[in-house]
């Protein structure tokens, strides 16, 4: 039975996010900047954690499996106004379901276009027909009968 590793981790990683939360509060409340690591676009960085509080990098993936270790973080995530563990996974559902939305306008954009395409023929063949009619219309009105201008075929 593997080891359950996350009261050893707990261990390393309260004492590490008090001595964050104790810095965040000294600092001047309209002048506070995050003092968690952070990734460049903002995120909670676990790698910076865990090298901090000395695990190693296969270690990480216990913050993103394990919420009884991810809470305490994005617990002072929250308070320090940074996206938490996890905001990623988030993002990509996110991104997935407006991929999906994108690929389904796509597809009823294409298919629109294609009915209109037959509508537009549907009434170029309406405006000739009816030019036609109008012709024979002429014919009879100015000849005062029909002039047959199909023969049947023998």
């Amino acid at each position: 039975m593997p080891e359950n590793i996350t009261p050893q981790i707990l261990a390393k990683l309260e004492p590490y996010l008090e001595q964050l939360d104790q810095t965040w509060e000294a600092q001047p409340e309209n002048q506070r900047h995050p003092t968690l690591p952070l990734t460049v676009d903002g995120k909670v960085n676990v790698r910076g954690i865990a090298k901090v509080i000395g695990l190693r990098q296969s270690q990480e993936q216990h913050f993103f499996r394990k919420p009884e270790l991810a809470a305490p973080i994005n617990s002072l995530a929250q308070i320090q106004g940074v996206k938490p563990i996890g905001s990623r996974m988030l993002a990509d559902h996110s991104d997935k379901a407006a991929a999906d939305r994108l690929a389904r306008t796509a597809t009823e954009k294409n298919n629109l276009a294609r009915v209109l395409a037959e509508k537009e023929a549907e009434i170029e063949s309406l405006r000739d027909e009816n030019a036609m009619l109008h012709a024979r219309l002429a014919q009879i009105e100015s000849a005062g009968t029909a002039i047959r201008t199909d023969w049947p075929e023998d």
